[in-house]
């Protein structure tokens, strides 16, 4: 057994209740055995072929995916050459031996499948005599319909990411948005993930997927604003429950349309992320990456110059220090056994002053703000027989934030995110199917630990000297919170021979998903916030017994020579907590018929949450025009049903812990029991929440180029909102429950539109000895009709859908266009060059967006003076900021020591033009304040490998 380090030394309970599913698990144990047990016909066994005459690529790897075996094979070396095809019966080999007649190839069989083979110019095509030479491995594309991008090691490894995270990689794809703020000059400290939307799709409605496995966090993904990080109950998370580092992976899938029906609890699209494999020889690689504040340009309105240099805030870092250490050991101990162990240590220092800027003559003191986040990752790949892989592998991903509130003395806090997380993957390549089993557990925290669990707003004296007035000296903090959610996952796909049916072929896939999430919410610590002090000459009582909330010092008020408390709010501890069960089955299959490629498929899921099964439609075909991939027409229409958050249960009942209005007069006196106080929240079973999408495509190969022009409309309904219950029409009648408690509703939906054009070269541009590779992008975006978030409070007005005027014309409020996630347009360009003879690799990213606006009410109803049937309705402006134009590089350098080591060195400069962009504003009148992106940012890193 190994013992993991826990994100917490708290005490925690794990329940997990799965109730048998008798059925499902029956499909599962029958598709394993299926895929284990051989089959009476030989895998030689012949078929019929139908397969015209095209570029030789193309024609293998048709007649590999109808046939149902692997083929590997070097692009480049077929490039020009074309094959006659084949119809008629054939056996696998000699299917493979018709194709690649006179093209001087053959293939050799491996116990995981084919792979061409250059042939010696006296062999013929059956390469049954002489010596054959393996070509450098290139696997062969699968030809899925558009909406699945995969960015791959190399491109990892080129591209400036600065902090390292998955989602911020992800800005040179079409269909992804960013936070208008993600890259905001008042925060450049910051480490945490970026957030994205895909498609228009909220922020946290995106599926994370680590090697099969979710990583999502469902307990309270929200935002993390000012409000919810200083707020008494709350801990603000983030969507992607593990801030995995880029260092580790082998790729990222992100299918952003014609998602496969293997995917759901999604409304926007799948980020999956494959981790690394050990390889055969041992290797490995230490390397320390930094940057700071000193090598940062920062654009910063005139308005907010002066807080922004005398900053107590969170959000306002005029200072900063971060820097990433990264280290990897990978090799195989035995011909079959290999294991990988990776580590990375992310950390932020970000000193901010003790007083804000409005006091800032008080004095300078400074308090530093910490951010870390630390990955340690092993992983075991073993290979016992030819047909069985097996996989294990342990993450433990903590990230750590430490805040503290400005002029507040003793009210430095911890935020804790993250966790563990355990994986086992079995693979079974059997003559009927291929079968992947993946059993997971992890354990995800979002909690808080205070200095001070109690609150004091004392009068200034001689023993609280700090505060800002003679009338306020502010102490503590909000006591210990702490929430976890804990997942058991088992997943079942089947991936079945292909076989004909008439005149097409099918290749099936079928899978089985079972889960259970146990979360909790607890208030650890009791929290009293003490007000209203008066005078006291003593803090002992009669039984001389040193009282709570009293302190001796003359006060500037009053002159008392000491002060005690004579108000309290309590909370008491406590904690809620619920296990949610889960499935889903799905059932795909992909069809060709000539030069049609069809994939039809659905997906249930269903929860004992909201109690509800969803059945979602998938379906997505290819037309070949010419039989050749060089024009190929896409389309699709499939339906997604998004995950559901935990906290909208977790909560209710949580202001219950509440005593309001406790009293003492005098050091003798005992608190009074306060009121307990009223629910705030109402939980109801709710509908998930849903998007269809229609898309349409067109790849086209021209002059050695590949254009993918792509157009996907998004409609989201039955989206979850936060609303008054009076607003709905359920007034409380519940003593318990307060009059203006809020409760969830399904009244929220979104519509975006998307198009995009990607146009990449077939092959490496080759000039004087470089090789570059290379990507330009379009993408048009609207998004309109955008429902709020969960946490956001504006949804009363938004669900009464009162009349605006919105850029001259009277819409509904619901019908206003999305204020973030939401640019028009943009222009990308990417490139990575490798310059051999100077061991140097250069990456360059570029974007061009268009104009941004940013929308916000610029007058009320009460005084618009606009009427619409006969009300004043208010008004609605949109301010327009300019263009922006951004460029990005990375500079690597190898050293090489011996034949397989290497010292290196990559530079990574960010916004090299050091442009002023504007990333989001505070209003929309001409005194709106802008808020700007940072300006050049150096990064450097330096490292070993061996």
């Amino acid at each position: 057994m190994i013992n993991l380090p826990t994100a917490t030394t708290r005490p925690s309970r794990l329940r997990t209740r799965l109730k048998p599913l008798v059925f499902l698990t029956h499909m599962a144990l029958t598709a394993s055995l299926a895929g284990a047990l051989p089959t009476l016909a030989h895998a030689q066994t012949s078929r019929h072929y139908d397969i015209p005459a095209g570029p030789l690529d193309t024609t293998l790897n048709r007649f590999a995916v109808q046939a149902g075996v692997p083929l590997v094979i070097d692009a480049e070396k077929l490039k020009d050459l074309r094959s006659e095809g084949i119809k008629g019966n054939y056996a696998i080999d000699d299917g493979f031996t018709t194709l690649l007649r006179n093209t001087g190839y053959g293939v050799a069989r491996t116990p995981s499948g084919y792979i061409l083979v250059a042939l010696p110019k006296n062999v013929d095509a059956s390469g049954n005599t002489g010596e054959t030479q393996l070509a450098p491995v290139l696997v062969v594309e699968q030809h899925e319909p558009m909406g699945t991008t995969v960015v791959d090691r190399k491109t990892i490894e080129a591209m400036p990411v600065g902090n390292g995270d998955i989602t911020s990689l992800l800005k040179i794809h079409p269909n992804v948005q960013f936070n208008n703020t993600q890259l905001s000059s008042k925060t450049p400290g910051e480490i945490s993930p970026a957030d994205i939307s895909i498609n228009g799709a909220q922020y946290y409605q995106n599926a994370f997927i680590m090697d099969g496995a979710n990583i999502n966090n469902d307990i309270d993904p929200g935002e993390r604003t000012e409000a919810r990080i200083n707020s008494l109950s709350d801990v603000p998370g983030q969507s992607q429950g593990l801030a995995l580092d880029t260092d580790l992976l082998e790729s990222i899938t992100v299918y952003d349309s014609n998602v496969p029906a293997a995917y759901g609890r999604f409304n926007g699209g799948v980020i999956e992320a494959t981790t690394r494999k050990a390889s055969k020889e041992l290797h490995g690689k230490l390397s320390y990456q930094t940057t700071r504040s000193s090598w940062t340009r920062y654009h910063i309105a005139e308005q907010q110059a002066e807080n922004f240099e005398n900053s107590s805030s969170h959000y306002d870092q005029p200072e900063f220090d971060k820097t990433i250490i990264r280290g990897t050991v990978e090799g195989h101990l035995t011909e079959n056994f290999g294991l990988l162990a990776n580590f990375s240590q992310k950390h932020s220092t970000i000193p901010t002053s003790f007083y804000s800027s409005a006091n800032a003559a008080i004095g300078q003191q400074k308090r530093d703000q910490e951010r870390s986040i630390d990955n340690y990752f092993i992983k075991a790949n073993w290979k016992p027989i030819s047909r069985l892989d097996l996989e294990s592998s342990v993450t433990y991903a903590p990230e750590n934030n430490t805040y503290w509130r400005g002029n507040i003395a003793n009210s430095a806090f911890e935020t804790q995110t993250g966790g563990t997380q355990l994986n086992f993957k079995a693979r079974w390549d059997g003559d009927l199917a291929k079968v992947e089993h993946n059993l997971s557990w992890s354990k995800l925290d979002q909690s808080r630990d205070s200095d001070y669990d109690d609150y004091y707003a004392w009068r200034r004296s001689t023993s609280k000297s700090w505060g800002t007035s003679a009338a306020s000296s502010l102490e503590g903090g909000y006591g210990d919170v702490e929430q976890e959610q804990n997942t058991w996952q088992y997943r079942i796909n089947t991936d079945w021979k292909s076989f004909s049916l008439l005149d097409s072929e099918h290749r099936l896939q079928t899978g089985v998903e079972l889960s259970s999430q146990y979360v909790r919410y607890e208030r650890l610590t009791e929290n009293s916030t003490y007000t209203t002090p008066a005078s006291t000459a003593t803090c002992t009582n009669a039984g001389g017994v040193t009282v709570d909330a009293c302190a001796m010092g003359t006060t500037e008020t009053g002159s008392w020579p000491g002060q005690i408390m004579t108000r309290r709010t309590r909370f008491t501890t406590g904690d809620f907590d619920f296990t949610t069960t889960q499935w889903a089955a799905w059932l795909q299959d992909t069809i060709e018929i000539g030069r049609w490629n069809l994939r039809p498929g659905v997906r249930v899921d269903s929860d004992n949450y909201m109690n509800k099964t969803t059945w979602a439609p998938r379906f997505a075909l290819q037309y070949d025009l010419f039989a050749d991939r060089s024009t190929v027409f896409n389309a699709g229409a499939n339906r997604y049903y998004g995950r559901n958050i935990t906290s909208w249960r977790l909560r209710e009942g949580r202001n219950r812990l509440r005593y309001n209005s406790e009293q003492r007069n005098t050091v003798n006196s005992t608190w009074t029991v306060g009121t307990q106080a009223t629910n705030l929240v109402k939980f109801n079973e709710l509908d998930i929440p849903y998007d269809d999408e229609l898309m349409l495509g067109i790849e086209q190969r021209w002059q050695n180029l590949k254009f993918d022009l792509k157009y996907v409309k998004r409609k989201g309904r039955d989206q979850v909102v936060e609303v008054t219950g009076t607003i709905i029409g359920q007034p409380s009648t519940d003593p318990t429950l307060s009059n203006t408690y809020t409760t969830f509703t399904n009244a929220g939906k979104s519509d975006a539109e998307i198009v995009s054009l990607t146009v990449s070269p077939l092959s490496k541009l080759r000039w004087l000895g470089t090789e570059t590779t290379g990507q330009l992008v379009f993408d048009w975006n609207e998004s309109k009709h955008n429902a709020p978030s969960y946490i956001s409070a504006d949804t009363d007005l938004y669900i009464t859908n009162p009349y605006i005027q919105y850029d001259g014309k009277v819409i509904p409020y619901s019908s206003r266009p999305a204020d973030n996630y939401n640019r028009p347009w943009t222009l990308r360009l990417s490139s990575i060059t490798k310059i051999p003879q100077w061991n140097m690799t250069w990456t360059n990213f570029l974007r061009y967006r268009a104009a941004y606006s940013k929308i916000a009410q610029a007058k009320p109803a009460t005084t618009s003076g606009v009427y619409h049937n006969g009300q004043q309705i208010a008004v609605w402006e949109k301010r327009k900021f300019n263009n922006a134009l951004t460029w990005d590089l990375r500079l690597g350098w190898e050293f090489p020591t011996t034949r397989n080591q290497a010292f290196f060195v990559n530079l990574d400069v960010f916004n090299v033009l050091n442009k002023a962009s504007v990333a989001d504003t505070s209003s929309v009148t001409d005194s709106g304040v802008p808020t700007y992106e940072v300006g050049r940012q150096y990064w450097i890193e330096v490292g070993y490998r061996f």
